[in-house]
């Protein structure tokens, strides 16, 4: 029983040590989150052929995008830096401009909360913009109102994808509220 009481009280300090960094370190968190969360999530993007969604291969959605005469390797390292500076920037913008407007507290589950909002927003951008009108002709093909033209299984990967980002955003990006800030 003590040794469970220990363990959970090191480890609490840990989580606590980590929060106090990221809420004093706020940009280098962001930057350290966006990169995680990003390259999770890119990483989770090729497995989902394996739950039967469609796979998810940003680096080269972009490639398509950025070189689209270049090889396919051209293509999926081009498109790989852009992805991933995508994800760090967007990673920025929410710790500095976003997460302080959004109405839950800076607990673990309110900046949870918040990743899952910033995941949740930016997938409907991607389903309602992004593929139809930027991905999908890159390759040529229509993507059709929403996505739509692109399947059910298309749209709720784009969904868990970002709900994986939002999540390991958050995650990383966990600062502290302000009252506790001040005790230390």
């Amino acid at each position: 029983m003590e040794n469970n009481v220990e363990s959970r009280s090191v480890n609490g300090g840990a989580v606590r040590s980590w929060r106090l960094w990221a809420t004093r370190h706020r940009v280098a968190a962001a930057l350290l989150a966006g990169l995680v969360a990003t390259h999770v999530a890119t990483i989770i993007g090729y497995w989902f052929q394996g739950v039967g969604l469609s796979r998810l291969d940003w680096n080269s959605a972009n490639g398509f995008v950025y070189t689209p005469f270049g090889s396919a390797i051209e293509k999926f390292v081009i498109g790989g830096v852009f992805h991933y500076l995508d994800g760090i920037v967007f990673a920025v913008v929410f710790a500095c401009a976003l997460h302080p407007l959004l109405p839950w507290r800076n607990t673990q589950f309110g900046n949870l909360a918040k990743g899952l909002t910033l995941g949740t927003a930016l997938a409907v951008v991607s389903v309602a913009f992004m593929t139809p009108y930027v991905y999908a002709p890159a390759r040529g093909a229509e993507a059709g109102f929403l996505s739509l033209d692109l399947g059910w299984k298309y749209i709720v990967a784009v969904f868990v994808w970002h709900w994986i980002y939002g999540l390991h955003l958050a995650l990383v990006y966990n600062p502290l509220p302000d009252d506790e800030l001040s005790r230390g």
